[in-house]
């Protein structure tokens, strides 16, 4: 069994407590002035444009929503960090 990238999120958890690619995705999301594609958020993580990369991306978005507490997001859109 390996370890989780993306911890269980729990009150008080810091987002330092994510690898540094989350950390860089939720800086992007975040940054962003409404609802964000992984197709746009791959570019500015550094990587490029490539349909592999976008799709990793959006099962690291996934993952967020799951284990670290993200709101569901519409279809192929980034979630916003729930309250």
């Amino acid at each position: 069994m390996g370890t989780l990238s993306v911890p269980k999120w729990q009150p008080g958890m810091a987002v330092s407590a994510l690898p540094r690619v989350y950390q860089d995705i939720l800086e992007v999301v975040d940054d962003a002035p409404g609802p964000v594609r992984a197709k746009q958020i791959v570019p500015r993580i550094g990587l490029p444009v490539e349909n592999t990369k976008i799709e990793v991306t959006r099962s690291k978005l996934k993952r967020l929503v799951v284990r670290a507490g993200w709101k569901r997001p519409l279809p192929a859109c980034a979630p916003r960090l729930g309250s």
